[in-house]
C-alpha cells in the first residue's frame, strides 16, 4: 500500500497520522493521554490505505465515545528534529454520543487557547490555534514544528513541577490538622 497523503497549496505531503480538533462554541476538546502523559487532540496513526480524514474521525470516536463529523482540513504539520514525519489536522464537530474514558484518553476538557493545561504537548498549542482560527473558506496550511530534546526536557519539567506542587498541597493539608 502507498502511504497516505494530503495536498496543501499544491504540495503533496506524506502523513503518518491524523488528528481531529473538535470545536464547540470557540473551544476545542483536548484529552489527557496516559502514555506518554500529556494533553493533546484526539487522533492517531493512519491504517494502510486509510484516508487521513477517516483516520481522524475513527480515532476521535474510539478515544472519546463521541460521534463526529470532519468539516475541513486545518493543516499539515511536519515534525523536525527528533521525529521526521507529518500529521494532518482536521476541524470537526460532535454530532452525538457521549464522552467515555478510553485506554488512550483518561480525561477531557473543552478549552480556549488560553486555557490549555500546562502539560499540553509542546506541538499542540499551534495546532489548536490554527484549528480555532480556521474557517470554512480559509485554506489549509503547512507548518514545520521543531521537536527537540530541549522541548521534551522542558515538557517533562512541567510534569515534575506539577507533581511537586501536588505533594506540597497534600502535605500542607495533612499538617494543618482539624
Amino acid at each position: 500500500m502507498s502511504a497516505p497523503t494530503v495536498t496543501v497549496d499544491g504540495v503533496t505531503h506524506v502523513v503518518s497520522g491524523a488528528q481531529l480538533a473538535l470545536v464547540r462554541d470557540g473551544r476545542v476538546l483536548v484529552q489527557l493521554r496516559p502514555w506518554p502523559p500529556g494533553w493533546e487532540l484526539p487522533g492517531g496513526h493512519c491504517d494502510d490505505g486509510e484516508e487521513p480524514a477517516a483516520t481522524a474521525a475513527r480515532e476521535a470516536k474510539e478515544e472519546t465515545g463521541f460521534e463526529v463529523r470532519v468539516l475541513r482540513l486545518s493543516g499539515v504539520y511536519t515534525w523536525a528534529g527528533l521525529r521526521n514525519t507529518s500529521d494532518a489536522v482536521y476541524v470537526g464537530e460532535v454530532t452525538g454520543g457521549a464522552w467515555r474514558r478510553s485506554i488512550e484518553a483518561l480525561r477531557h476538557r473543552w478549552v480556549t487557547l488560553d486555557e490549555l493545561p500546562p502539560t499540553t504537548f509542546p506541538w499542540i498549542t499551534r495546532r489548536v490555534a490554527d484549528a480555532l482560527a480556521s474557517t470554512p473558506t480559509s485554506a489549509p496550511l503547512h507548518r514545520t514544528q521543531p521537536v527537540s530534546l530541549r522541548h521534551m526536557l522542558f515538557f517533562g519539567a512541567r510534569w515534575v513541577g506539577m507533581v511537586v506542587d501536588w505533594l506540597r498541597r497534600v502535605t500542607a493539608r495533612r499538617g494543618a490538622g482539624p
